[in-house]
C-alpha cells in the first residue's frame, strides 16, 4: 500500500465532513496513522496547541504521543 502525508487543515476538513453527514466511524479511526508508531491518530482544531493530530489511544512508546 502506498502512503502519503496529509496536512492538518485537510484532515480537519475530512473530519468536519464526516461529522456533518453524521457518518459513523468505528472507534474514531479516520484512517490517519502516526508516522512514527503507525497507530491511529485523529485531527483536532481546538486547544492551546492549535490544529494538531493526537493518538486515538495514548502510546507511551511513541515520542509523538502524549504519554
Amino acid at each position: 500500500m502506498k502512503e502519503c502525508l496529509i496536512k492538518i487543515e485537510l484532515a480537519n476538513a475530512v473530519r468536519g465532513l464526516i461529522n456533518a453527514v453524521n457518518l459513523k466511524v468505528p472507534e474514531g479511526d479516520l484512517g490517519f496513522l502516526c508516522p512514527e508508531c503507525r497507530r491511529p491518530v485523529k485531527p483536532f482544531t481546538d486547544g492551546m496547541q492549535g490544529p494538531h493530530f493526537e493518538h486515538v489511544e495514548r502510546n507511551p512508546n511513541c515520542s509523538l504521543s502524549d504519554a
